[in-house]
């Protein structure tokens, strides 16, 4: 089996040089990417050339080129140059771009029916190429796979997610409204022990006042009566006027 060859130098540096982005505006692929365009020739000779190629030589450039068998075009944005085996995103291919020779074409014309080791050896590689493309279409396929099972499992836990929370914002709202309840029933019963507070009071102070309307009276009749008895109606009154105070629950 054949081995493969190396890719020259040109061609990976223009290569290289096609897939920077930041000169893109000097020169770029094409919108197919099956060829570039050169867009300033001046700022490819100052800018690009000297950073890829180690000079700043534009007719050098072409000459390279065209010894790759490259094809020159014009297009509107500038200069075309195109290639069978040179396209965007494909690097595998550029072992198949070699340099054109002078005995190329007295060997194709001396055997014109036979295929030259040249062509096999290109056919060959194209075997190659073709079966690392597939292997490529395979592992995007099971990665593709892999990323729908993922997605699957990854909206199931969302769905999960959804409804823990949906259930925990029921526990809240049930809690929130037992917690209203009990406010209010709160609020009744220090509305019932203001009530009591205020009937307790104006019982005492009916009865204080009782009292001492009949202390300006004759207590007894007798005018034997004992003085310790005299004591012990003041203390009950004093008593009374404590009470009479307003009284203030917990």
């Amino acid at each position: 089996m054949a081995t493969r060859s190396l890719v020259p130098t040109f061609i990976t540096k223009t290569f290289e040089m096609l897939e920077d982005q930041s000169i893109s505006h000097i020169v770029s692929w094409t919108e197919e990417g099956l060829s570039f365009v050169v867009k300033s020739q001046k700022l490819l000779q100052q800018q690009v050339l000297p950073q890829y190629f180690k000079h700043r030589n534009y007719s050098s450039f072409l000459r390279q080129l065209n010894l790759y068998n490259f094809k020159k075009s014009k297009h509107q944005d500038g200069q075309e140059f195109k290639h069978k085996c040179f396209r965007k995103g494909v690097k595998q291919m550029l072992q198949f771009i070699k340099r054109r020779n002078n005995d190329d074409g007295n060997q194709e014309s001396v055997n014109p029916n036979q295929p030259s080791a040249k062509l096999k050896e290109e056919q060959n590689i194209l075997r190659v190429c073709a079966s690392d493309i597939k292997d490529t279409n395979t592992r995007l396929d099971e990665d593709m796979q892999i990323l729908k099972q993922k997605s699957g499992v990854l909206l199931e836990e969302m769905w999960n997610l959804k409804k823990l929370l949906h259930s925990q914002f029921d526990q809240v709202n049930h809690k929130l409204e037992r917690i209203d309840i009990i406010i209010g029933a709160m609020s009744q019963h220090k509305k019932f022990k203001n009530i009591s507070q205020y009937f307790t009071t104006k019982f005492l102070q009916n009865e204080l006042h009782t009292l001492e309307t009949n202390l300006n009276q004759p207590l007894f009749e007798s005018p034997k009566q004992e003085v310790d008895d005299q004591e012990q109606i003041k203390a009950l009154f004093e008593e009374l006027q404590n009470l009479s105070k307003p009284i203030h629950f917990d």
